[in-house]
């Protein structure tokens, strides 16, 4: 009864240990798991601060995402506003570039209509144009200011927005109509031929077989190539009345008023006019294509200098003023 009182006890001390023991693995592969489940957590989250510099670079990326977008707005509204400013100055026409300020372009190399002289109605510039010029702009409270330049340069520096009108004994041609708009006419002239006084050439005719000079641009230039005939093209009119002078060319072809002021300063010259060759042809301002503000206000301004006589007076002032000189 003892041995077997003493076997039952054994058997339940074994079973009691191999319990424990096997509670004791159960908590430690637990325990484990949790350890597992925390590392992969920390691994995760980052407990080293890692996580919290994720979450900052996101929060700060986020920032500069918004910073961008909001930069990336503003500057579309400036632009938008921008385009929105340059829209309504298109669309209401500046009519000159500076505000209180007519800025002729011409070549000041076309006498008695523009020349530079020591003291001229606008700086140093000076002639019937310069003086109608000024007149325009101060019947209109403006002040008149003036760009010289090439001839052929004029109508595109029209377009281009360098000056505000062209004033130059430009005659109005349907070609020049295709780039500018022109005002009425205030000024009519024609072409004549400059030549030495024993010159054989009496009708444009004549000049056939001779050798021609003319302007680069004026009207000159026109007629003579619509005859057909070859020239020799200079920038000048002083340059081209030399190389007559210098007996380098037979004939110049060029405007009646300056062709009087040539002959009037060189000794040994004279004029042929051919009214059959040569028709009349008329002056006007020329302006941007569309500018309809400043060429009525030109217009406006031509035609009560021409109803009191004041183009006419200047006309005769200035051809008297070279013929005396």
């Amino acid at each position: 009864m003892k041995k077997a009182t003493k076997m039952a006890a054994l058997v339940l001390a074994m079973t009691m240990t191999v319990s424990a023991l096997t509670a004791c693995g159960s908590s430690a592969d637990n325990a484990a798991d949790a350890a597992g489940v925390e590392e992969t957590a920390v691994e995760e989250t980052g407990t080293d601060g890692s996580g919290e510099d994720a979450a900052a670079d996101t929060d700060a990326a986020a920032d500069t995402d918004a910073a961008a977008d909001t930069d990336v707005a503003s500057d579309t509204a400036e632009t938008d506003a921008a385009d929105s400013d340059a829209d309504a100055e298109q669309s209401t026409g500046a009519m000159t570039k500076t505000e209180g300020v007519l800025t002729f372009g011409t070549n000041a190399e076309f006498p008695p209509f523009e020349f530079v002289a020591g003291t001229g109605v606008i700086d140093q510039y000076d002639g019937i144009d310069m003086a109608i010029a000024k007149q325009i702009a101060e019947d209109n409270g403006m002040t008149a200011a003036v760009e010289n330049m090439e001839f052929d340069s004029l109508l595109v520096a029209l377009q281009n927005g360098q000056i505000d009108a062209a004033i130059a004994g430009m005659t109005i041609t349907e070609e020049r109509k295709e780039e500018a708009d022109f005002s009425i006419p205030y000024y009519t002239a024609t072409q004549v031929m400059i030549v030495k006084e024993d010159s054989d050439i009496a009708a444009a005719a004549d000049m056939a077989d001779k050798k021609i000079c003319v302007v680069q641009g004026y009207t000159g230039e026109i007629c003579v190539n619509d005859m057909g005939y070859p020239y020799e093209a200079f920038k000048k009119g002083t340059e081209a009345v030399m190389e007559l002078a210098n007996g380098k060319c037979d004939v110049v072809v060029i405007d009646s008023a300056t062709a009087q002021k040539y002959v009037d300063e060189n000794e040994g010259l004279k004029i042929v006019e051919d009214a059959d060759a040569f028709e009349s042809e008329e002056y006007a301002v020329a302006v941007r294509k569309g500018n309809t503000e400043l060429l009525d206000m030109i217009n406006s301004a031509i035609e009560a200098k021409l109803a009191d006589g004041t183009i006419s007076e200047l006309g005769v002032q200035y051809t008297e003023e070279i013929t005396a000189e």
